[in-house]
């Protein structure tokens, strides 16, 4: 019988499409690089994450997907992704190996779910806001729900939208770039009525400024990043 390795070697191109086969239902990805772009770039990187996947069950060393993980996220994070985007794309690898039956030895799920895990920030500010994101977003919930009336399913995906801005600003505390955020959130204003949501962004910042304020654990970094993020939007009002 042949290896894990040699398996989804075989069926690495298979993978691949399998793994963003959703993504782009989601139309951030065509707002932000375009659809020729988008669908290119996601295609190959997606084989890219297979291949690595196959380094890694070859050498047995989990190690080989964290390392390319912390290293995609060093690449794509100035190029306007989050890291939550890079761990959409693992997850997408993950499933579409579970749905392939590759699961007999573990090793595959186990390795596309520490490339996860590195996605992680080690630096402290972005530590904190990652070990408080759980009251973050629900206080921001709670105060959302104060100021818009909004559905069952739009709360699930405020949820997600809160989620994501966190993502970011973690991303600009965790490569030292607070002005990361800034840009971002310009870019994101102008994005945002794609979303159709019962918001406007900048409400939506708002409340994550006030859940920060909030949060004991959270240092001022994280704090005075999202609040720059906000004085962006006042800059470019669109």
């Amino acid at each position: 019988m042949q290896s894990l390795a040699r398996q989804v070697e075989a069926r690495a191109q298979g993978l691949a499409e399998a793994s963003v086969s959703g993504l782009y239902e989601d139309p951030f990805w065509f707002a932000r690089y375009g659809e020729e772009r988008a669908r290119r770039f996601g295609g190959e990187d997606a084989l890219f994450h297979v291949r690595y996947l196959v380094q890694a069950l070859d050498a047995k060393d989990a190690g080989v997907m964290e390392r390319y993980a912390r290293w995609l996220q060093g690449l794509l994070v100035p190029r306007g992704m989050s890291s939550r985007h890079i761990a959409w794309h693992f997850q997408g690898l993950h499933d579409a190996l579970v749905r392939e039956g590759l699961t007999e030895p573990a090793q595959a799920l186990e390795y596309m779910r520490a490339a996860i895990a590195a996605l992680e920030w080690s630096e402290d500010s972005a530590r904190a806001v990652h070990a408080a994101l759980p009251r973050l977003v629900a206080h921001a919930l709670r105060e959302l729900a104060e100021r818009v009336p909004a559905t069952r399913g739009q709360e699930e995906r405020l949820r997600d939208e809160l989620t994501l801005q966190l993502s970011y600003l973690m991303d600009a505390l965790g490569v030292k770039r607070p002005g990361l955020f800034a840009e971002h959130a310009r870019w994101y204003a102008g994005f945002w009525p794609q979303r159709g949501l019962p918001c406007d962004y900048r409400t939506l910042l708002e409340t994550l400024e006030a859940a920060l304020a909030h949060e004991p654990s959270v240092t001022e970094t994280p704090r005075v990043t999202m609040a720059n993020g906000l004085t962006a939007l006042a800059k470019d009002p669109s």
